[in-house]
């Protein structure tokens, strides 16, 4: 997604207070695969609109942006259909979609939606499964950890647009300069030769090497992913955020501020935007999604050509991702007025000429991989000297899908890592609480 607002990963909202009472005490269920079907069947045609058909699609600004450059041609191929789209910023966004479809009143046709709260709306029943996904898309030409990442006990209720997992930006003089002195020569791509680097980094700065964050999204899908951790086990009967690995890796998370004393620990509510820390030089990388580029060439112009990017190094040499990915999707209230047009258009919307159009106004890399042979994607962006779009898209086949969260059992690790980081209990007292504080599993 294109430069999201760090406050929804941070506050509850009335709005999500609301589907939280309406689904008591349900618990996230991982994201079980759909497996790629044989290429798709031919369907009938579905009768054609009355004349003067409405069809209402919601989004936060951005997709917004997008939405309205692609709905003249659905018009067009749709005859006496109108597509209305209504904008929002994110943050009142947020809050509408949830107390909207609570409420069941002035259902939209087409939501976007964020996987930091579409999981609670899945668990209250506010969104049809998308029965059609299997045999009227293919799931093959999809990026699994964006297609899976919106499948609950084996139904699809979103199809992916972007692909948002955090990448490494780093000060590239900085760390050029380190890994010569240790004989590297790239990043490294394990922990323990990252612990290395940024050792040497923070020694020959006096600077923090990375900036982390008391925040249960940047933990789990920057560092317990790659390590081979998850919330739940596969059937979504127990949580096993507090097994060893999880315990494994948030030792190592809080070792990197407490005990070698190389990382910045930043507070959005104190401290700022990190954009701060990157002009101050406060630290030197920062584990970000691909969307921060904008933010980072904004805030420190001046700055061009001295910060790379390259995939998390965390976790074992050999491990099978390198992060967990979130990302954008569209879904269909279950009180939507049109919903067989509103699948017809999320099909329209999924086709490679509309995903590329997505890319080139969002920015974010698609999870459909057929929009990837656009020559827009191999373009060098001019801060980083990179094709970042190329980059983003071939890293993104080592991303997990996160598991769609629960808010509460979300605010109750970030409450578990602060206690950490602040040498109020070990990882394994605090993970080990929030695990018992969190709601059961059905």
């Amino acid at each position: 997604m294109k430069n999201p607002n760090r406050s929804k990963w941070l506050n509850v909202s009335l709005g999500l207070a609301l589907i939280a009472a309406l689904v008591a005490a349900c618990a996230p269920a991982p994201a079980a695969p759909v497996e790629a079907p044989p290429a798709a069947a031919a369907t009938e045609a579905p009768a054609a609109p009355a004349e003067g058909t409405k069809l209402v699609v919601w989004g936060f600004i951005w997709t917004a942006d997008w939405l309205d450059a692609i709905k003249a041609g659905f018009e067009a191929s749709h005859p006496g259909v109108t597509v209305e789209v209504n904008r929002f910023e994110y943050d009142p966004y947020r809050d509408m979609v949830v107390t909207t479809l609570a409420s069941g009143e002035g259902i939209p046709d087409v939501v976007t939606l964020d996987p930091m709260w579409t999981g609670d709306i899945i668990r209250s029943g506010s969104l049809l499964p998308l029965d059609k996904a299997a045999t009227e898309l293919n799931v093959a030409d999809f990026v699994p950890g964006g297609w899976n990442m919106y499948a609950w006990q084996g139904k699809q209720y979103g199809v992916p647009l972007d692909l948002d997992f955090k990448i490494l930006f780093y000060r590239k003089d900085v760390y050029d300069a380190a890994m010569k002195t240790l004989g590297m020569t790239a990043m490294p791509t394990n922990s323990d030769d990252f612990l290395k680097l940024a050792q040497e980094v923070t020694k020959e700065t006096g600077k923090p090497a990375i900036e982390i964050e008391n925040d249960y999204y940047n933990w789990y899908t920057g560092y317990l992913a790659p390590s081979g951790g998850n919330l739940m086990n596969d059937a979504g009967t127990e949580y096993i955020f507090n097994n060893d690995t999880a315990v494994q890796s948030l030792q190592m998370y809080s070792d990197l501020l407490t005990k070698y004393k190389i990382a910045k620990l930043w507070n959005y509510d104190t401290d700022g935007d990190p954009t701060v820390g990157v002009k101050g030089e406060s630290f030197m990388a920062i584990a970000n999604g691909s969307w921060f580029i904008s933010d980072l060439s904004s805030a420190a112009p001046d700055m061009a050509g001295k910060w790379a990017i390259a995939p998390l190094p965390f976790g074992a040499a050999d491990r099978k991702f390198d992060a967990a990915t979130g990302g954008a999707c569209l879904s269909i209230p279950t009180q939507a007025a049109q919903p067989e047009l509103a699948w017809e258009f999320m099909k329209y919307a999924e086709t490679p000429e509309n995903q590329i159009e997505y890319y080139k106004i969002v920015g974010g890399v698609p999870s459909l991989k057929t929009s990837w042979t656009d020559a827009s994607f191999d373009e060098v962006n001019d801060y980083l000297g990179v094709p970042l779009g190329r980059s983003v898209a071939d890293w993104s086949l080592r991303a997990m899908p996160m598991q769609l969260p629960s808010v509460e059992v979300g605010d109750l690790i970030n409450e578990a890592i602060t206690k950490v980081t602040s040498g109020q209990a070990t990882p394994k007292e605090a993970l080990d609480e929030a695990v018992q504080l969190s709601p059961a599993l059905e």
